[in-house]
């Protein structure tokens, strides 16, 4: 039994000699309506442009089953990277904000956590702008904040290249 990539390699040969057979047979139509009377010549115009449609729809599907197989190909490929285990994502420190940048190069040299009082003195931000880009860095899932007495103690979530 033929595997898939096998059928699909006999059909686009296939799909091939079928155009290149109905191509000649357009064009010794077309030779052969030359001599003839005008009627004639519009039939076999008119044959000359039925056979060039089907031309066309086979290269058609010829377009669309090798998307298809590029299509299921992917999706494979996605299955096997799916099973095996990826390293954590990486964000790009590029996308974010002096601030934000500055908030997490700090994290990273304590190890990636500290009291939010120590961050402010270390980053040189005041309480308003440190607290607004902190819950901005929340958002976008790079650090946590949790309640330690009367401090929040910020963590480092996630790894920020540079």
């Amino acid at each position: 039994m033929p595997r898939a990539g096998e059928w699909s390699k006999r059909t686009d040969i296939i799909l091939v000699i079928i155009s290149v057979v109905i191509l000649s047979a357009a064009l010794w139509t077309w030779v052969s309506a030359m001599p003839v009377a005008r009627e004639i010549v519009f039939l076999a115009t008119t044959i000359a442009l039925v056979i060039s449609l089907v031309l066309v729809l086979n290269v058609a599907v010829l377009v669309v089953i090798r998307l298809q197989r590029r299509v299921s190909h992917l999706e494979g490929m996605m299955v096997t990277s799916d099973a095996t285990e990826t390293p954590p994502e990486k964000v790009l420190v590029v996308t974010l904000t002096n601030t934000e940048r500055r908030i997490i190069n700090r994290l990273e040299e304590n190890g990636g956590q500290m009291a939010q009082d120590e961050l402010r003195r270390a980053t040189g931000l005041s309480k308003s702008t440190l607290s607004v880009t902190l819950s901005t860095l929340e958002r976008k899932s790079l650090i946590s904040r949790t309640e330690s007495g009367r401090t929040k103690i910020v963590t480092l979530e996630r790894d920020v290249s540079r």
